[in-house]
């Protein structure tokens, strides 16, 4: 395939204009949403009007270039797809582009649009954006209106944004329906993800901004891990077990995961869900009720190979701020040793950092993004 990250026809490029591309799990008018997968495209007509955030972005003057790529049914973090062809990562082809949103991100790398609109359950924007080297946003849970979207864990399911730059990243933002408003961060904190080179890099980009630096209460990642995990597993189950039927038409890879989660019990899932505020609380309070934000890498562990593809613990540092709700920002930065994230044959992947902040708070996080990209890029 030519274009592997896209799914169907896709426009020409539009100089001048802010292009962008969109997750085939959003609908995009007069074409048809496929949501990665042969069953699914094999039935699909064309969406009789755009998503709502899609109408919102191309209300604001983006030229919607076509549908790009992903895991089937966005059920996965690796970024392969057997049916439309894998977006090959442009850092490294024998890296994998990381997943779900891997040809939004990979469209976004390689220049072929400003902005890419993806969804994030557990990490589906940043994992890829950290995979490729590019920005990535996951908004405040039920920021952005998701009516035209495909649901597949509807209490983690977000709408975000990929680009290249902060700019485009926060005009993609904007457009698809955020808001950049609120009150300045005061302070910045470091959580530790356990793995003592990642974290070293993570406290040298503190120690270089311009921000006060604070240390706050530990706030352990592990169990919001699994207690999303389990929430991710439930409630995907229920909004793909249809598709059961037709197990042979289906990602072996994805079947897999789908099977495993039939397991996952109600009871867990409910208690996991009561629990869910407590946790929000704790961490609103680690974060001074909005006054701060924390930073921590995107990924604990380097972007892996796709040949043998081992995934395990992607989503370790992503999947618990989908469960909290809270949006997280990361963003590529070329500091730390070569090749600490991830190298490949064709090359090495940047430091991948990740941004947290409270509800409602994405300027707080553009806000701290740009001060790093000031001091390590010299520029936006």
């Amino acid at each position: 395939m030519s274009n592997p990250w896209m799914i169907g026809e896709v426009a020409p490029y539009q100089a001048g204009k802010l292009n962008a591309v969109v997750k085939d799990v959003l609908d995009v008018e007069g074409l048809p949403t496929t949501c990665g997968s042969r069953l699914v495209a094999s039935g699909a007509l064309p969406a009789m009007r755009d998503a709502v955030a899609v109408a919102r972005l191309r209300a604001t003057g983006v030229f919607i270039r076509g549908k790009a790529n992903l895991v089937e049914f966005a059920f996965g973090v690796h970024g392969v797809n057997p049916w439309f062809g894998t977006p090959s990562n442009p850092c490294s082809p024998d890296l994998i582009p990381g997943g779900s949103s891997s040809g939004s991100a990979v469209a976004v790398a390689l220049g072929e649009a400003e902005v890419g609109v993806g969804t994030d359950t557990g990490g589906s924007i940043r994992i890829p954006a950290a995979c490729c080297g590019v920005l990535g946003l996951k908004p405040t849970y039920g920021l952005i209106d998701e009516t035209g979207c495909a649901a597949l864990a509807p209490s983690l399911d977000t709408v975000g944004v990929l680009a290249r730059t902060i700019a485009d990243l926060e005009r993609g933002f904007v457009g698809i329906g955020g808001v950049l408003e609120g009150p300045t961060p005061t302070w910045i904190a470091q959580v530790h993800c356990g793995v003592p080179s990642f974290d070293a890099v993570v406290s040298d980009v503190l120690a270089a901004i311009d921000m006060s630096v604070r240390t706050i209460p530990v706030l352990e990642l592990g169990h919001l891990w699994e207690d999303g995990n389990t929430v991710l597993l439930w409630e995907a189950y229920r909004q793909l077990r249809p598709y059961l039927s037709q197990a042979h038409r289906l990602d072996p890879r994805g079947l897999a995961r789908l099977r495993g989660a039939a397991h996952v019990s109600e009871a867990d899932y409910r208690q996991v869900c009561q629990r869910r505020e407590e946790q929000r609380e704790r961490w609103f309070r680690g974060l001074g009720m909005g006054e701060g934000v924390v930073a921590l890498p995107t990924l604990a562990r380097p972007v892996p190979s796709r040949w043998p593809l081992d995934v395990s613990g992607v989503n370790q540092l992503t999947l618990p701020f989908n469960y909290l709700g809270f949006p997280a920002l990361t963003l590529p930065i070329h500091i730390g040793a070569d090749g600490l994230q991830g190298r490949g044959s064709a090359g090495s992947v940047p430091f991948a950092l990740q941004l947290v902040a409270v509800d409602h708070r994405e300027s707080q996080l553009f806000g701290v993004a740009r001060r790093i990209y000031e001091r390590f890029h010299g520029v936006e």
